[in-house]
């Protein structure tokens, strides 16, 4: 086995033991209050267009780019210099957060922007740290001719049954799953089956409900509250469906 095979293999164990013994959550609560107001810091300066102000809530070396990986640009002085830009050409400005999801560091907005006279609805993905944005990741709403909720609430039921077969049929062949942003930790039918098949023989009070969920377009956002061999933990899966299978699956936990 070459090197990385196992690097690949150590990371999915490694994903699979934080599934069946997470950690725990006392601290989560705090960190998250604080990732919300740090995220709510940038949200009213946007809206009166005050870009001092509104650039303070980033950190010096953000990262701004399109999920999950097209990095747009990096650092606030370039932040600033994009927004002065998107300010002087466009005089109606607006931005209503419409839902929102948080897990430690992690906040994930659902909003409802307004530009001129036409609005549009998309999500961002804010991580937090040292009382700023660290990064900024857009995810633009999409057209798509099917209901991508409907095959993920069939893969929430399968796995609460710990029905393997029918679990494994909720994906495509090629399925692909990530460790937020971009690392790959499983692919494949294969891969889905030997890792899901064995914890869920191995974990008999397994169950997932949905804490809280966004849709757009093909893809749908889900918090887990999640319970494993007695233990509760919260995790976000990112699903994205194409012919009403699911395609890929980014986990953040």
């Amino acid at each position: 086995m070459n090197s990385l095979a196992i690097k690949l293999v150590l990371s999915v164990l490694l994903f699979l033991l934080l599934l069946v013994f997470p950690q725990p959550n006392t601290a989560n609560s705090s960190k998250e209050k604080q990732a919300k107001d740090i995220v709510q810091k940038h949200i009213k300066p946007f809206n009166n267009r005050n870009l001092d102000e509104f650039a303070k809530a980033f950190d010096v070396r953000v990262l701004v780019s399109r999920f999950p990986n097209d990095t747009m640009y990096l650092g606030r002085n370039k932040l600033k210099e994009n927004y002065a830009r998107f300010f002087q050409k466009n005089k109606k400005l607006n931005v209503k957060v419409l839902n929102r999801i948080t897990l430690k560091d992690m906040v994930i907005d659902e909003e409802l922007g307004t530009i001129n006279h036409s609005t549009n609805r998309h999500v961002t993905i804010y991580k937090t740290e040292n009382g700023g944005i660290k990064s900024m990741i857009f995810i633009n709403n999409a057209k798509t001719t099917s209901n991508p909720e409907s095959i993920v609430n069939k893969q929430l039921k399968t796995y609460n049954d710990r029905d393997i077969d029918a679990f494994v049929d909720t994906y495509s062949n090629d399925i692909k799953l990530y460790k937020f942003p971009d690392k790959l930790i499983s692919e494949g039918h294969d891969a889905i089956r030997k890792q899901y098949g064995s914890m869920f023989k191995k974990t008999p009070d397994l169950n997932a409900q949905i804490a809280n969920r966004m849709v757009l377009g093909n893809k749908v956002i889900d918090k887990e509250k999640v319970t494993a061999n007695g233990n509760v933990f919260y995790a976000i899966a990112i699903y994205e469906v194409k012919n009403d299978k699911i395609l890929k699956v980014t986990f953040i936990q």
